[in-house]
């Protein structure tokens, strides 16, 4: 109780004062480093494993036998240290709030029995893969963004914006670059669902994952055409292996639009003659009303979500196999008051302070609205020598429909105005070849693989974009160096696209076909330099390149969600992108720094130009867009700086500044994000682990997003009796600052720790709008928004 009324005080007393904030790093801070030695010749065992049993992750020792866990969480870990031909050692490691824990040096003596086979279960992220610089989300940070999109959880990292359409749909940015630029692996699997629309949010359940894992910059060589801004890796975790049933339970509420939203799994592992066999279900509802504004509430701005997925998987000494299904379906209303009838009221709606219509709160979802469902089947299977290494395949089936109402019904009233169907097949064959050793005292290691796929998409209805069908291949190679302190990393591939296009004339009733194809070759080179056992310099430089999509290409109509007419560009060139990474990472034990900088160069550059020139369609006069394609660059920094300013008190800030510019017209780009930082403080009370209620903090944030300068100059002028806009059709928004707040802890029930996190947002209830909403012509963001996150383990019999 005494630490119930500590908590209450500071609490209290910290948002009672803020005035100017600071803001919250909900993340897990602590890097554990040490180096494994042979105690027989005392020389490093590069290759040794670190395996974590709580977390069933790890690390693999490098040439100096060093290495590192990062992002752990506060609390108690057993720690296996192996390499074969020697005895493993088994050490317990107590994590506080510190960020850099240095084990002593750990010295594996020599086995002198007949070894036992060592079957690894747990394969590596995605990432751990690749030398480029990444950014995580996951624990304590991940479980604190729990209850918002792909694209709003992201938000928090630095380089990562989104780009909205309203408070319903958020879609990830990376470094400037998103939809077809910005590739999505869904549990392993290549995520196809009709990105390329700025509203077409990603339909994957962020409930799936225990971590977010973002590439930013070029990562081509690996995932190919579409790879230019980076990648985004959702990661479930780890199947069970030890025998039982368990499972896990998360529920969100949200006082803004009322959100109620429950999440579940279940999964179990075999023991005795069903050893390695282990399955999973898992499910979430969501539903959320109508947003409020400071204001007023943003008529149907309402979105339903129902999930859910199911895994088995069996592993069995050098082979296993896994089947993976996931269904995603979502209903999101759209603010009315973005909906307009003609040019005229595009005009006046923008010029409008608020919205004509401000009704009260409700869960009603009506027109307009999109309804999608994404389905996805995936089969992997894998095969381990221990001389030739290991050889995985990955085949995938996706299918994603998705239906646009009106805001009027223009077909018959209960059939959608846009419906498209996309069906995608893939497959990813890759080698990992089994390290070589050097005379040096080096080591190789690498990939060589292929990527396919096949997609086709119908349409009905009102005409956007053609029926198609899609084509791709990929040869890839990726090799890496190893030595003392140094790490080099280089890669090459070679793409093929095919896209044939079919149109209809409504006149004749003839089928017609435009066929395009595009190749290219790509490559990569990357290093990494551990100046010291603090302090690590990065570098990447990569090719990338995106072939036009059939958007781009061959879009002709009315974009029901984003009120808009969009016009392709039949003459489009593929882009070609040049990308220069620097990091330069610092762990001390109270310091920790991370700077980024990059520089991505792209040649024809595709964006979605305003261009205000209305066209007159069905329901009236609309505001048109159309691809344009230029030269441009898009370079930045991203900075992170988290200091301890006692055991317990914590600032962190992160900021992210991004400076785009179009060559080609010697102007500014449009859409792009402004400026931003992020500053905290969060206070780690010291709780006793054994305790019914531990792991107490509370953290005050601030962000502060500056007002866009950096874009084409707005004009007007008469035409035919209407107002024209050039540049865009208003100018950016003024810069407004946030402030939130979060309280967490753990209480245990039993032998399993609840944990219960309270997030604030814009606790000021500020009125402001963003340069990346599709809506800030019409409307303000949402205003204060309280959560409650409950996450509750749950341990069922676990005898083998």
């Amino acid at each position: 109780m005494r630490v119930l009324r500590k908590l209450g005080l500071l609490a209290g007393l910290l948002i009672s004062t803020i005035t100017s904030g600071w803001s919250q790093s909900a993340t897990c801070p602590t890097v554990l480093s040490g180096k494994i030695i042979g105690k027989d010749n005392r020389e490093p065992l590069m290759g040794a494993t670190v395996y974590v049993r709580e977390l069933t992750t790890g690390a693999v020792a490098d040439s100096t036998g060093g290495f590192r866990l990062e992002k752990l969480c506060p609390g108690n870990y057993t720690i296996d240290y192996q390499f074969v031909g020697y005895k493993s050692v088994t050490l317990s490691v107590v994590v506080g709030t510190e960020p850099l824990i240095t084990q002593p040096t750990i010295t594996l003596a020599p086995e002198n029995e007949t070894l036992k086979e060592v079957v690894v279960t747990e394969r590596r992220s995605e990432a751990q893969q690749l030398l480029q610089v990444q950014t995580e989300l996951s624990g304590n940070a991940l479980d604190a963004s729990r209850g918002q999109s792909l694209g709003e959880s992201l938000k928090t990292l630095p380089g990562l914006y989104s780009i909205q359409t309203g408070p319903s749909i958020s879609k990830p940015v990376i470094h400037g670059l998103y939809s077809n630029r910005i590739l999505t692996l869904n549990n392993g699997v290549r995520q196809e669902d009709q990105q390329w629309g700025s509203e077409h949010a990603p339909q994957i359940d962020p409930f799936l994952a225990s971590r977010l894992t973002v590439i930013k910059g070029a990562a081509s060589i690996r995932y190919g055409s579409d790879a230019i801004g980076g990648v985004i890796l959702v990661e479930p975790k780890a199947l069970p292996t030890i025998p039982g049933v368990g499972g896990e339970v998360n529920a969100v509420a949200g006082t803004n639009g009322r959100q109620g939203t429950i999440s579940g799994l279940v999964e179990q592992a075999f023991g005795k003659k069903l050893t390695g066999l282990s399955w999973r279900l898992q499910g979430t509802l969501k539903r959320v009303g109508y947003a409020k504004t400071p204001n007023y509430y943003l008529e149907n701005s309402s979105y339903h979500e129902n999930n859910l997925s199911g895994t088995i998987n069996y592993t069995r000494k050098h082979v296993g196999a896994e089947v993976f299904y996931s269904q995603f379906y979502t209903k999101v209303g759209l603010f009315t008051g973005a909906q307009v009838g003609s040019l005229t009221d595009f005009y006046a709606a923008i010029a409008r302070p608020e919205p004509l219509s401000q009704p009260g709160f409700s869960y009603d979802l009506g027109r307009p609205y999109q309804q999608v469902q994404h389905d996805l089947l995936k089969v992997r299977a894998f095969v381990r020598s221990e001389r030739f290494g290991t050889v995985t395949a990955v085949v995938a089936r996706q299918q994603n429909v998705r239906r646009e109402y009106d805001i009027q019904s223009f077909s018959r009233v209960t059939d959608p105005e846009l419906y498209l169907k996309l069906v995608t097949q893939t497959v990813d064959l890759t080698w990992e070849h089994q390290p070589v050793k050097t005379a040096n005292g080096g080591q190789w290691s690498g990939t060589v693989g292929f990527n396919g796929i096949t997609q086709g998409n119908v349409r009905r209805y009102l005409f956007l974009i053609p029926n198609y069908r899609n084509y791709g291949a990929g040869l890839f190679a990726i090799e890496r160096y190893a030595r003392d302190r140094w790490t080099v990393e280089g890669g090459i591939r070679y793409d093929y696209r095919w896209l044939r296009a079919f149109f209809l004339d409504e006149r004749t009733n003839l089928t017609t076909a435009r066929t395009r194809d595009w190749r290219n070759l790509t490559g990569s080179l990357g290093t990494t330099y551990q100046m010291s056992q603090n302090l690590t310099l990065s570098g990447n430089l990569s090719t990338a390149w995106r072939a036009p999509t059939v958007s781009d290409l061959y879009s002709d109509g009315l974009h029901q969600s984003a009120v808009a007419y969009e016009r392709g560009n039949p003459n489009l060139n593929p882009e070609q992108a040049y990308n220069l990474t620097v990091s330069v990472e610092y762990t001390g034990k109270r310091l920790y720094a991370d700077l980024g900088l990059y520089n991505n160069w792209i040649n024809n550059y595709i964006y979605l130009k305003p261009d205000s020139v209305p066209i007159v369609r069905q329901r009236g006069a609309f505001p048109a867009y159309s691809y344009s394609q230029v030269r441009a660059t898009f370079r930045g920094v991203d900075a992170t700086i988290r200091y301890k300013l006692t055991d317990q008190l914590t600032f962190t800030s992160k900021t992210s500044l991004l400076f785009a510019y179009d060559h080609t017209n010697d102007d500014y780009l449009v859409y792009i994000p402004a400026n931003h930082t992020d500053n905290g403080l969060r206070y780690d009370f010291a709780t006793d682990k054994q305790r019914r209620i531990a792991d107490v903090y509370v953290s005050l944030s601030s962000q502060y997003v500056a007002r866009q300068n950096r874009v084409p100059t707005v004009t007007q002028r008469q035409e035919n009796g209407q107002i024209i806009f050039t540049g865009d059709f208003a100018p950016p928004p003024p810069a407004y600052s946030l402030v939130g707040a979060e309280v967490g802890f753990a209480w245990r029930l039993g032998t399993r720790p609840m944990t219960i996190i309270v997030t604030g947002t814009n606790l000021l209830n500020r009125a402001y709008r963003d340069y990346l909403d599709r809506f800030r012509y019409f409307a303000d963001e949402p205003g204060r928004n309280i959560m409650l996150k409950v996450k509750l383990p749950l341990s069922f019999d676990r005898r083998s």
